[in-house]
């Protein structure tokens, strides 16, 4: 028979084991998972202009010194910019299909590459990429030439948290996500399905919850979501619709999957950001 005392050790261990395998205690192992990052030269950097629009290379601080970079188009008479936070995986170059679409919405575009992807210096963390989104707007803001108020801030499933992050920070005249999560703890466990015995608060901070971002006083938002899209899941999106504030505007795009707008819905995506834009004036 076994006694209370002989199960301490067994149980103890168990327990500290489950803690230490916990997303927010292991996160190195949980990023590694989570940032697929290509550096330079991987990817396509030999693109000149989009949509009459000339690329210009930029180069800004992180927070921590870091050498950041991004791409700069600038449209001819465009009254607005759109600061462009992308996903998880690659680097700016694998964006240039959505890259056109919404230069082509009559929009100038800023995209940048957070610590670790493509030309930028440092390591991609969760901090990391918040605080680079911060240093991609205010360099739009301090040395672009450009106001808050032309501002548009736009995140990319794992950039949507980004963004959203953003948004809460800094004044812009309208936030754009596409294929957005409800929080970073929901949409890791069901890409990570071992996660789910985990309670949301053993994930890391920032914890990148989009629904409670929405929930509060936001800019207007327009809601991008592809019905297909098996990796976010549409139901996170009709989430975010539902429980936002407004003002809010949701389109879905009943042939799009995760990240392939620009080969299945490009006149409907494209029109419903010119749309948006006409209607912030």
């Amino acid at each position: 028979m076994l006694s209370t005392k002989s199960l301490v050790t067994p149980v103890t261990a168990l327990g500290a084991l489950y803690v230490a395998l916990s997303p927010r205690v292991s996160l190195s192992l949980y990023q590694s998972m989570l940032f697929k990052p290509d550096k330079y030269p991987a990817g396509n950097y030999n693109c000149d202009s989009l949509d009459g629009a000339s690329r210009s290379d930029v180069y800004f601080s992180g927070v921590d010194g870091s050498k950041l970079h991004g791409w700069l188009f600038r449209k001819p008479d465009a009254k607005k910019v759109i600061l462009f936070n992308h996903g998880n995986a690659g680097n700016l170059t694998y964006r240039l299909g959505v890259s056109r679409l919404l230069l082509e919405s009559g929009a100038s575009l800023f995209l940048y590459d957070y610590r670790g992807y493509g030309s930028s210096e440092g390591t991609p963390s969760l901090r990391n990429i918040c605080e680079d989104g911060l240093s991609a707007y205010d360099y739009l803001v301090s040395q672009a030439g450009f106001t808050a108020g032309d501002v548009l801030i736009y995140g990319e499933s794992l950039g949507c948290g980004v963004a959203c992050h953003l948004a809460l920070d800094r004044q812009c005249s309208g936030l754009i996500l596409q294929s957005a999560f409800t929080s970073l703890s929901k949409i890791g466990k069901h890409v990570l399905p071992f996660a789910r015995i985990y309670p949301d608060w053993l994930f890391p901070s920032p914890g990148l919850d989009n629904l409670a971002a929405l929930r509060g006083k936001h800019p207007p938002l327009l809601l991008f979501h592809g019905v297909l899209d098996t990796l976010v899941p549409f139901s996170h999106a009709l989430q975010l619709f539902n429980q936002a504030s407004e003002p809010k505007t949701f389109v879905p795009l009943p042939t799009t999957g995760h990240n392939d707008i620009s080969g299945t819905e490009p006149d409907l995506y494209r029109d419903s950001i010119r749309h948006f834009l006409a209607s912030l004036g």
